[in-house]
Parts: structure tokens; C-alpha cells; sequence
């Protein structure tokens, strides 16, 4: 059953308010009566207004300096204010005990981008303390885990239990947010080849109606807006799937509807649409939907309790350089300030640079530094680039390749990779840049998060009510074995499945994760087996154990082999010691553990059929 959250509210020097559980992990709020304000006054609320909170555990360590940002009424989800006195900071302490914090809000022309400023009156200087709880939520909700870390190893870890993650996700849509509940959301007939005769891209998420739980209702808006697409997260979480991604800012790309900032005119922004010309001509660039931002919150917070990941791409392809595509620019940090400052309090997400890139290095490395200077949380860090040469501007852009080799180590920021590949290529690229990140020092938590070819991606399952198979056939066998096993067995920490932008219920215009069932579910019963079977994280790929060039083996020397069979050929395995070995069989189509039995001298594996199949071999 879901406590609705208290709320503790106290006076100080000026009006005040904390709202939230004041547990550990938990999200708290101070909200605070500053200037009255508006999303397109001038003094400019965004820009020329900085508010930051600095919060010092009673112990010393640590201190968190969280930015704040313009609320307007302070309740903008339910009443679509666009102006107001509240001025707010979410904060998820990592400890228990006494906190205390110093509020710091300056004022000057552009002060968001600079450390001094003069003060701004209202609560610049105010200081209080409160105290924090231990967490009361259970598995799977994420306060229950504390926040997944990089700590400098090739899996995320949660900080409150100490367990690596893995994961296994949704790519698609990448318009996710793209969504009629949320205020200040356009829509109109994109020209785009796609096999699907309705091109409209706005969704209502309507195929998850009926997973919507009434847990859920204090998540929902303006007398219950949001309850299909809160059924949409909740149906991934209860078949399995542990994450989910969606673009902040598609303007001028794919979809082209997906923003968070205040539209101009509605007629202007329709009629730039098609011409792609929306963020030069009817978005400002630095004015932000406040009401849609906070119905955003309350997606990202539902997706916390169900214990999901979040997976911010920031930019794509078409719009990565609209804010710069050599230097980093103002709009770029004003941006991405935004996007910490109300969502990077969440326990479990990572920051993608761009769904695909054809920025500078130098902009790809100031963009992460700055991240992870301004993210008080250090939340992960990733890069998303194409899988090959991408024409621009009558140039061939480097591949991924180049971006990777001038990134890689303390070179950049990053603390990992969002990897884009033809699935005959995941499980070697996986491997490769897992080993050279780990020979750099810095060893990256890489993922693959989109797999080509891209007109078909992760195929429509053929048990799904409709499937014809005339557009994509069912590709459940490749999705399984050159994806899903091709990533963990490398040494990836997950993957996420990217729907096609050529197949029945694409990558833009899917609807209904139904149509992924069956893949979902087999991807939720690898992730099973290495979580509950293998100590992955001392295991690597030695795929040289095996003469099938076919075959995936992930292995600790001398302890344990988890060898991924394709095709139920026979395998004779390389083992350091001829006794002493049993093998159980997993099927990773449907997630039974046969009895153990004993290896015989050759180390020869036999396997129950044809199908694909792995062999747990322990010492």
C-alpha cells in the first residue's frame, strides 16, 4: 500500500515549506516564497535568477550544493500556473540523521551561468536543519536500494544494498513523452517512412489503460490526467522490465514535439514543423514549461517507486547541434541546469549526451564535465553515437569508433557508453570496449541501447493479436542470441530494445509494449540468471574456451563458465582441471534450471536439443 507523503511545514525568516517523507532516499522539497515571477517576465526567472541549496550532514560528509529552479505557483502540475512566488529544491539525502542547509539566490543579468552574483534577497542566507529516517519502502521500489553509483567499475551499484545492476529495458518510443496529458503538447501529421498509414505521433497511451493500478493515483495530475501512461510503466515493471528511455528534446528531429520549453505561438511552432525550424523560430530558448516539467516529475516519481531506471537522452541526431556544435553554449547549459535541478534528486538514471551525435569532441567534453560538476548526485554519464560514418554538411562525420578512442579513460567525464550497433557486431564491440576502458583505469558500465538493422530493430512478437509478419517477420531468435545474451556475456550491464522505425508499432509510433511481450519476458529471465546464478561482476568474457566461434563464454578462471550455445551443437570446453566440474542446463526461452550432472573429462557439453540453450558449469 503506498503512504501518501506528510508534509512538515515550518516558518523561518521567510515563508517556507518541506514537503515529502523525511527518509533517506526519500525525495524532500523545500519550497520557498521568493519574487513573484512568471515564465516570461522579465527579470528572466530562469536565467537571471540562480538559486542553489547547500546540505551538510551533521557528520561532516557529505555536502551536496542541489540548484533550485522557478516553480511558479508551486503547484503548476495541477493548476498550469505560469507564474508565481514558489521558488523550489528537490533533495534525496543519502543518510540518516541531521541535516542541515544554507540557501544561496543571487540575481543578475544571466547569473545562472556564473558563481557570484548579488544577493537577491528573500531567503539568500537562510538556514535550517531536519532530520532523516531510515527508508520504510520494500524491494522493488528504488528508495529501498538507495541511488545506483558509478564507482568505477562496469556495473552500477545500488548504494544502500551494495548489489551491481542489470538491466534490460525499453528503447522505444522515443517520443515517449510525447504524451496529450501533458499541458503545452502539440501535434500534427509528420511526413516520416513509416509502414503505418497514421502518422500522427501524439500519444494516449491508451493499449496500457488497463494496467494502471490505484497505487498510482498520487502520481496522476489535474483530476486524474496521467493514468495511461503511469499503466505503461507499470506494465514494464511487472513483466520485468527493470528501465525505460525517452527523448527531452526532439524539436527539429524524428518526432519534433517533445521539449520542455514555452512554445511562442502554437500556430507558429505547426508552421515551422515540417521545415524544421522550431527552435529558431517558435521556442524560447530560455523559457521553460513549468506546469509540463513538474506532470513529468510525477511519471519519474511513480517510475522510482516501481523501481524502474530512467533514461534521459537529452538530444538526437537532427536537433544535437542546435545548441552548438563546436563550443558549449549557453542554451546548452541553461538545458541541461534545468534537467538536474528537477529531475537528478531520482535514484536510478543516467544522463545520455545525445541519441546519436555528430558534435565536436570538445563539445561532448565540456557537455560531461559540466553534468558532472553541476549534479550534485553524480549520476551516470553516457554517449550515444552512430554505428558508422554519418554525412553532414558534405563531410563524412567520424564514427563511433573515433568518438570512443578520444573518449575513453579520464580523457572525458564519462562513465560509460550507450552503445548503437548492428546486432552482428554487439557482443565484440561490448567486448572491446569493456577491456580497453578497463586497461585505461576507468572502466566504463556500457550498454547496448539500440540495435540495428534500424528499419527493424526488435521485431513485433508473432503471438501478438494482429501480427502479420508481412511488414518485419518475428525476430525473437536474433533479438535473444545477437542482442539480449550478446551483451550480458560480454560484460555489458544491459540493454534496451529498440522497436524499428520500419515495422508494425515502430520506434515512433508504438503505443502498446504488449507488442514486445514474449522478448521482454525472455530478457527479464537472463537477467534473472545472472543475478541469482553467476558472481558477474568477477566474470569476463573468454570466449577462447570453446573451439565455435558461435558461442559466448563468460567465466571466473577456475570457479565457474556460463557458456551461451546458439544452436545445441555439441561444445568442448576448455576446463583447467579434467574432475571436478557439473553442468546444469538453463533454457533461456523459458527460464528452467535442469538438475546438475558431471562434466566428463573432455569437457564436452552436450546440449538437451537443437534450440539455444546455456551451460552453468561450476567447480
Amino acid at each position: 500500500m503506498l503512504t501518501v507523503l506528510a508534509v512538515f511545514t515550518f516558518q523561518l525568516l521567510t515563508a517556507q515549506q518541506i514537503h515529502g517523507d523525511l527518509q533517506k532516499w526519500h525525495k524532500v522539497t523545500l519550497d520557498f516564497e521568493g519574487p513573484m515571477s512568471a515564465e516570461l517576465a522579465n527579470p528572466n526567472p530562469f536565467t537571471d535568477y540562480r538559486l542553489d541549496v547547500t546540505f551538510s550532514h551533521e557528520s561532516g560528509a557529505p555536502v551536496l550544493k542541489v540548484p533550485g529552479f522557478f516553480a511558479a505557483d508551486g503547484q503548476a502540475e495541477n493548476t498550469s500556473a505560469t507564474s508565481g512566488n514558489s521558488w523550489r529544491v528537490h533533495f534525496a539525502p543519502p543518510k540518516e540523521g541531521q541535516w542541515k542547509y544554507e540557501v544561496s539566490f543571487k540575481f543578475g543579468e544571466n547569473i545562472v551561468f556564473s558563481d557570484d552574483g548579488a544577493s537577491a534577497g528573500y531567503m539568500d542566507g537562510q538556514t535550517g536543519s531536519f532530520e532523516v529516517k531510515p527508508s520504510d519502502k520494500q524491494w522493488p521500489d528504488n528508495r529501498s536500494k538507495g541511488r545506483l553509483e558509478y564507482i568505477g567499475t562496469r556495473y552500477l551499484k545500488w548504494a544502500e544494498t551494495g548489489k551491481s545492476f542489470l538491466k534490460t529495458g525499453a528503447d522505444s518510443p522515443e517520443n515517449a513523452l510525447h504524451y496529450e496529458d501533458f499541458d503545452g503538447t502539440l501535434d500534427a501529421n509528420r511526413k516520416l517512412d513509416l509502414v503505418e498509414e497514421h502518422q500522427h505521433l501524439l500519444k494516449d497511451w491508451q493499449p496500457h489503460a488497463r494496467d494502471y493500478d490505484s497505487a498510482a493515483q498520487p502520481y496522476t495530475w489535474q483530476n486524474g490526467k496521467g493514468k495511461n501512461i503511469l499503466g505503461m510503466v507499470n506494465y514494464l515493471a511487472e513483466t520485468g522490465v527493470n528501465a525505460f528511455s525517452f527523448l527531452t528534446f526532439s524539436a527539429d528531429g524524428d518526432d519534433g514535439f517533445v521539449h520542455p520549453y514555452v512554445v511562442k505561438n502554437d500556430s507558429v511552432f505547426l508552421a515551422n514543423h515540417e521545415g524544421n525550424t522550431t527552435w529558431e523560430n517558435a521556442l524560447y530558448h530560455d523559457r521553460f514549461d513549468v506546469s509540463k516539467m513538474a506532470q513529468w516529475e510525477k511519471v519519474f516519481s511513480y517510475a522510482d517507486m516501481k523501481g524502474m531506471f530512467l533514461h534521459f537522452k537529452t538530444f538526437e541526431n537532427e536537433n544535437v547541434g542546435l545548441m552548438g556544435m563546436e563550443q558549449m553554449t549557453n542554451d546548452r547549459k541553461l538545458y541541461y541546469r534545468e534537467l538536474i535541478a528537477r529531475f537528478a534528486h531520482h535514484l536510478a538514471l543516467n544522463w545520455n549526451l545525445s541519441e546519436e551525435t555528430k558534435v565536436s569532441l570538445n563539445v561532448i567534453r565540456n557537455t560531461a564535465s559540466y553534468i558532472r560538476n553541476l549534479d550534485p548526485y553524480k549520476n551516470h554519464v553516457v554517449q550515444h553515437t552512430f554505428p558508422i560514418g554519418y554525412p553532414s554538411t558534405g563531410l563524412i562525420r567520424p564514427n563511433f569508433e573515433y568518438y570512443h578512442y578520444n573518449l575513453v579513460g579520464f580523457q572525458s567525464e564519462l562513465t560509460g557508453l550507450s552503445l548503437q550497433l548492428q546486432k552482428k557486431d554487439i557482443h565484440e564491440q561490448v567486448k572491446k570496449w569493456v577491456k580497453l576502458s578497463e586497461e585505461s583505469g576507468k572502466p566504463w558500465a556500457i550498454a547496448n541501447d539500440e540495435q540495428g538493422d534500424a528499419s527493424d530493430g526488435v521485431t513485433v512478437d508473432k503471438s501478438y493479436p494482429g501480427y502479420t509478419g508481412k511488414v518485419k517477420k518475428d525476430n525473437a531468435e536474433e533479438v535473444r542470441y545477437k542482442v539480449l545474451w550478446a551483451t550480458l556475456m560480454a560484460g555489458g550491464y544491459g540493454t534496451e530494445y529498440y522497436y524499428g522505425y520500419q515495422t508494425e508499432l515502430s520506434d515512433l509510433t508504438a503505443q502498446d509494449h504488449r507488442s514486445r511481450a514474449l522478448k521482454y519476458e525472455q530478457a527479464a529471465i537472463a537477467r534473472r540468471f545472472f543475478e541469482e546464478h553467476l558472481p558477474f561482476e568477477q566474470m569476463h568474457s573468454m570466449d577462447e574456451l570453446t573451439a565455435n566461434p558461435d558461442d559466448y563464454v563468460f567465466a571466473k578462471e577456475g570457479e565457474v563458465c556460463a557458456v551461451y550455445i546458439p544452436d545445441g551443437k555439441i561444445v568442448n570446453l576448455k576446463l583447467p582441471a579434467s574432475k571436478g566440474w557439473s553442468v546444469q542446463w538453463f533454457n533461456p526461452r523459458t527460464g528452467e534450471l535442469s538438475s546438475s550432472s558431471k562434466v566428463n573429462s573432455k569437457g564436452k557439453l552436450n546440449p538437451p536439443d537443437k534450440e539455444d540453450w546455456v551451460a552453468l558449469v561450476k567447480k
